[in-house]
């Protein structure tokens, strides 16, 4: 009867066991940004949190300027924004980031560096001696770039949506070639592939760009050269370092001051940009751990543009290129990203 009272009473344990609730997992929403670079980092986050952290990570499609907001909101409807370009979001960071904000949003200690311009292939440099963005200004230069026929040159300023298009807008204005060329803005793939159809045929094409990315591996790219940056300009910037009241750049955000393109003006080379991941305060009140990690992640350049070139010249799918990075690269990933973490 002794023993038939302790089978009955592992049964009954083994029962509860079986019908007691798995442990929830700490879920993480990543915000999908266009870009290789991007895309890359998002799934290398996933790989790591899910394969260290216990996580369970989803993306989200969602338009860039939404994106903060939803981080402030800190609702776990997003809780990463995985490539943060600083200079194209001042007005985010002094909204949601810098001491004396809301402080609801985090970046990663060790951003990395990235560098953007207007870029024409080498053989039209060599061909036509088109070396500064200034020389666009000039008609029998724009007639080079005009491929349509309408007596326009054309030039990509970036995607619709993007800031950095913006910038781009600015410049043309600014260096006064904004009316001898249209500003193309069409999706980046179309982009891409108007950029290997004139490649390939040797035929003109100028277009804003910025690195890490694979094209500068696959193609003789020449930046057009500005005057040397000298400081920010704009009220926004002014607790900013590298402030200077009558600096060569001075940009408003659209959605901050209705006479944008108007009010801004940049005469000089934009200076390298701060590259972040940025997350929710909440998600590091919600899972501690994998806000640690997403504040000790460290990307370089190199790392990022060694990614972008096995997803689009590779073809490798995303995620794998991560989960065979990271298996290659544990040190970094548990001795410097996870330090300090019990997994």
């Amino acid at each position: 009867m002794k023993h038939l009272r302790i089978f009955a009473g592992l049964m009954a344990a083994m029962m509860i066991a079986m019908t007691a609730p798995a442990i929830a997992k700490d879920k993480v929403v990543i915000g999908e940004q266009s870009w290789t670079g991007a895309v890359a980092i998002q799934n290398i986050m996933k790989a790591v949190i899910e394969k260290y952290l216990d996580g369970e990570v989803s993306f989200l499609l969602v338009a860039e300027e939404a994106m903060y907001p939803a981080l402030d909101k800190g609702d776990g409807s997003l809780d990463v924004v995985p490539d943060l370009w600083s200079q194209h979001t001042t007005a985010m960071l002094n909204e949601y980031v810098l001491p004396g904000s809301k402080e609801s949003i985090r970046l990663n200690k060790i951003p990395y560096k990235g560098t953007e311009g207007i870029f024409v292939p080498g053989y039209v440099q060599d061909q036509y001696n088109i070396r500064k963005l200034a020389d666009l200004a000039k008609s029998e230069v724009a007639k080079i770039f005009d491929t349509d026929g309408d007596g326009k040159g054309e030039y990509w300023a970036g995607a619709v949506g993007w800031e950095a298009t913006n910038h781009s807008m600015v410049r043309a204005k600014s260096y006064g070639f904004d009316k001898l060329f249209t500003a193309s803005t069409v999706e980046q793939p179309v982009f891409l592939a108007q950029l290997a159809a004139a490649y390939q045929r040797k035929e003109p094409i100028v277009f804003y760009y910025w690195s890490p990315e694979w094209i500068f591996a696959s193609y003789d790219l020449r930046m057009l050269e500005e005057p040397t940056f000298d400081g920010w300009s704009s009220e926004d910037k002014k607790n900013d370092p590298m402030y200077k009241a009558d600096g060569c750049y001075k940009f408003y955000q659209p959605g901050n001051n209705p006479d944008w393109l108007e009010k801004s003006s940049i005469t000089c080379a934009q200076p390298p940009t701060d590259v972040y991941v940025a997350r929710s305060k909440a998600l590091d009140e919600r899972a501690p751990k994998i806000g640690k990690f997403l504040e000790q992640i460290t990307l370089t350049s190199d790392i990022v543009n060694e990614w972008i070139y096995a997803i689009d010249q590779e073809k490798k799918d995303p995620l794998e290129v991560a989960k065979k990075w990271i298996e290659e690269h544990k040190d970094t990933v548990e001795g410097q990203w996870l330090s300090g973490l019990s997994m």
